[in-house]
């Protein structure tokens, strides 16, 4: 089979290998939709030590079962579905807590030396499957991961109704929660960002206020845009200390800041003022198996626009092209999707 092969930083290469055979536990999938995620990018450059060389990235995958192992119940030749790409022991403290996202053994597709879904096959166990609602499709399908991390992040927020809502990056994390948060019916939602394009891609997804920092003074535009309360909850999906500290800044009394971006290792924070405020500043981490199966059905009942996200679907001999176009021009996509089959 094809797989685009990662063998070191700024090095891809689309080789034939051996096609995978499922264990006992696992099904054959044929990848129809594999989206290429930021952290693919800084993954390919070599900046995280998240992929060790030579494997296969991409984690943000649906596909058709085409093979069964013996042990496999419930999935049958054919099925479309979204895979849950980690994959969690189930028998940890943190699994039998449902904590799926921070299992102590958990393997994560297409990251450090799993083989993810750059490729035309990959064995998944039977376990990590969704199966995919009545005409979803396949690229809505693989997008269910994004969303998932959304989900996550929303999730942590008793409601949204009725409140004034921060976004704080408005690339594809930060644009899958603004649908999300959307969802509840809240009084405004801002969304902040330095790229003005992303920033029409927010407004025409439905936010109601959007900031570029470069060119406003970032704390009066929120004051002015919620009758100097501020917010009510700032989710911050960048990951640097300087949105950090803007999320903790805009929120009021009481508030809560949602950190969804794992950017910066360390940052530095005033640390009176959360205190002081009574403030609260809440880590999020990826999703629960329960989440993802949330967004499966969400994705399937056609409330969120899913497909304003594709900038366009690529084959396998473009990944490596596209990854490159993805690091040079961000601002140009939100997200590329490759199709192996294509």
């Amino acid at each position: 089979m094809k797989a685009v092969r990662y063998l070191g930083p700024s090095n891809l290469e689309l080789q034939e290998i051996e096609n995978p055979i499922p264990k006992d536990d696992e099904v054959l999938l044929k990848i129809r939709a594999c989206g290429i995620c930021g952290s693919d990018v800084h993954g390919y450059l070599g900046l995280t030590g998240r992929r060790i060389a030579p494997m296969t990235m991409g984690h943000e995958f649906a596909g058709e079962v085409i093979g069964l192992g013996d042990a496999v119940k419930n999935t049958k030749i054919g099925d479309a579905v979204v895979v849950q790409p980690i994959n969690f022991c189930g028998e940890c403290e943190y699994c039998l807590q449902g904590l799926t996202n921070v299992c102590l053994n958990k393997r994560f597709y297409g990251v450090l030396d799993v083989d993810g879904a750059f490729a035309e096959y990959l064995c998944v166990p039977e376990k990590l499957l969704f199966k995919m609602p009545e005409g979803m499709s396949y690229n809505v399908g693989a997008l269910a991961e994004p969303y998932a991390v959304a989900y996550g992040a929303t999730n942590k927020i008793d409601t949204f109704e009725g409140k004034n809502v921060l976004i704080i990056g408005a690339g594809t994390i930060g644009l899958c929660i603004l649908q999300m948060v959307k969802l509840q019916n809240p009084r405004s939602i801002i969304v902040s960002d330095l790229s003005d394009p992303r920033l029409k891609v927010a407004k025409d997804l439905g936010a109601t206020h959007v900031i570029n920092p470069k060119n406003e003074d970032y704390l009066e535009i929120i004051k002015k845009y919620t009758d100097d309360k501020m917010v009510d909850v700032a989710l911050e999906a960048v990951g640097i200390q300087v949105t950090a500290n803007q999320a903790i800044k805009s929120v009021k009394f009481g508030g809560k800041a949602v950190w969804v971006g794992l950017s910066q290792k360390t940052v530095e924070v005033d640390m009176q003022d959360i205190v002081g405020s009574a403030k609260q500043i809440i880590g999020t981490y990826t999703y629960t198996h329960e989440e993802l199966g949330k967004v499966v059905e969400i994705l399937g009942s056609g409330k969120i626009e899913a497909e304003k996200l594709i900038s366009k679907v690529i084959g396998l001999d473009e990944t490596h092209a596209a990854i490159e176009e993805l690091h040079n021009h961000p601002d140009n996509y939100v997200k590329i999707i490759v199709d192996p089959t294509i």
